[in-house]
């Protein structure tokens, strides 16, 4: 039983130095592999001769300085190719590294394209549409009432307010794809616009605390963060039904800090893939917007006891 049992470790030795001689290339002949890979070797030939005195009636090699000189080389070998394994590691990280800024690209591209054919869109609107409204609305006003009957009369004014009401939705849509209190007045006057547009009605406590540098955020975060608090506001009015909403931007240790929570009904939370799943509730925009500014989140949500997320992000 120990006969067999030696015989198949030696086999089992053997069998991981083909295996690690066969990973060099992989490894791209990494000399950490190699050193390791030739100690492997060494160890099978020395067992190799130290289970022949099972199997033979002499040792394949009669002097054991040879076999002791081995050993002594297999230390170094693999003492060696342990200190020099960490380049595999090093290499690893930065794959890792450059998936990660790859991925950071993709995303950032995307969402580049998509503002600028939001902006393009918007300015379409504006320049196309926008004067043909007008238009209309001035040829309305320039209709001479008193020599219409009151049906007509009535009919023109309706007309007029429906000019006036489409040149006004107009704005409105122009100004959600492509913002320019965004670009004119700065992230602080924009989001504090949305929020009077959308909390109006009074029905929404909303309280806000702006305290950062607009000129510590490039021109992508603005547009990022605006697009990310808009999508949390409206979310709320959507799904949650909340009575209050906070939102709080502060600037701290060259990094800004997002928070946003509401009172409202909450959701089951939890990540799968790095992927927020919930009902009814799409964060994968935010969260991507979130990935190209390198920011980090978190989020804690539960039936019923409402939401709240805080990003963190690098500032320059």
């Amino acid at each position: 039983m120990l006969k067999f049992a030696l015989l198949v470790s030696m086999l089992f030795q053997l069998g991981a130095a083909v295996f690690a001689i066969s990973l060099m290339r992989r490894t791209r002949y990494n000399i950490s592999w190699i050193l390791i890979s030739c100690g492997l070797v060494l160890m099978a030939v020395r067992r190799l001769f130290d289970f022949s005195t099972f199997f033979l009636e002499s040792k394949l090699f009669q002097n054991d300085e040879i076999n002791g000189w081995i050993g002594v080389i297999i230390s170094v070998v693999m003492f060696v190719g342990v200190i020099f394994i960490r380049k595999i590691f090093n290499l690893q990280d930065h794959i890792e590294q450059l998936r990660q800024e790859n991925e950071q690209n993709v995303l950032s591209a995307i969402i580049k394209t998509e503002d600028i054919a939001r902006q393009k869109f918007a300015r379409e609107l504006h320049d196309g549409l926008g004067p043909v409204l007008s238009s209309i609305k001035m040829t309305l006003s320039a209709v001479n009432n008193e020599t219409l009957t009151p049906l007509n009369k009535k009919i023109i004014e309706s007309a007029y307010n429906s000019s006036d009401s489409s040149i006004l939705a107009l704005k409105e849509i122009a100004d959600s794809l492509s913002p320019h209190l965004l670009k004119n007045y700065g992230l602080e006057k924009a989001v504090e616009t949305l929020a009077n547009q959308l909390f109006s009605s009074g029905n929404i406590a909303f309280k806000s605390a702006m305290n950062f540098h607009e000129e510590h955020l490039s021109e992508e975060m603005k547009m990022s963060c605006y697009r990310m608090v808009s999508e949390l506001m409206n979310n709320s009015l959507k799904h949650a039904s909340p009575s209050a909403i906070v939102l709080e931007m502060t600037e701290n240790d060259n990094s800004l800090t997002i928070h946003y929570e509401d009172n409202g009904c909450g959701f089951e939370n939890f990540q799968s893939n790095k992927k927020i799943k919930t009902a009814g509730m799409g964060f994968n925009n935010i969260i991507s917007r979130s990935k190209t500014l390198k920011g980090t989140y978190h989020i804690q949500s539960a039936p019923g006891e409402g939401f709240s997320i805080e990003f963190h992000f690098p500032l320059p």
